[in-house]
């Protein structure tokens, strides 16, 4: 083998080596990382639907009982234990709440028929508790004087959760003030709207 294969065959060699060997990218020049070509990007839209959603624990029936006494009821005679003052506090408002582009709501409350003269009904917060939820209490903790107008329960609030069922959420007073014995019209409701 003459001198010129020799060189020959080590050009080869360093070519080969050369040719086949990896790029090595130094991350640390943030510059390295575009190689050229169509670079581009694709903007992404994610709308997610509003929610509002109440909730009055516990469920089925929220009854205030003025403890008349069956057992001395006799027709002709005054029917005792009938009127006074009846406290529920065994009320629990639960919510879960996504407002568009982050809007604040608010929880108001009213009723859905005339209060009769001679009841008043009052309602206030008396503890907020967050069980499992995630939420920010901003309630209004003075007593409400119930109408069919709408007042405000919860102060403005954003997006979140109580947590669900009772112990968790805003805890009610619903006061009954009902001297006379009368009674509520048929159908009558607390309404509670998130708006």
């Amino acid at each position: 083998m003459k001198n010129t294969d020799y060189i020959l065959a080590a050009l080869f060699t360093l070519c080969f080596a050369v040719c086949g060997a990896q790029e090595i990218l130094n991350v640390t020049i943030s510059s390295n990382f575009i190689f050229g070509g169509g670079q581009q990007s694709n903007f992404a839209t994610l709308s997610l639907q509003p929610i509002a959603i109440l909730d009055a624990e516990p469920d089925p029936s929220n009854t205030i009982s003025f403890g008349l006494n069956s057992t001395t009821l006799e027709a002709g005679l005054p029917a005792t234990g009938v009127g006074g003052i009846a406290t529920n506090e065994n009320i629990w408002l639960n919510y879960t709440y996504r407002g568009v582009n982050f809007a604040n709501a608010k929880i108001y409350v009213r009723t859905n028929q005339i209060v009769p003269a001679g009841i008043v009904i009052k309602i206030q917060v008396i503890a907020a508790t967050s069980i499992g939820g995630s939420y920010i209490p901003n309630q209004n903790s003075s007593p409400i004087t119930l109408s069919s107008a709408e007042q405000i329960l919860i102060n403005s609030f954003a997006s979140g959760y109580t947590g669900n069922g009772l112990g968790t959420g805003y805890n009610l007073r619903i006061t009954v003030e009902n001297q006379s014995g009368l009674s509520l019209p048929s159908g009558f409701e607390i309404i509670y709207e998130i708006k």
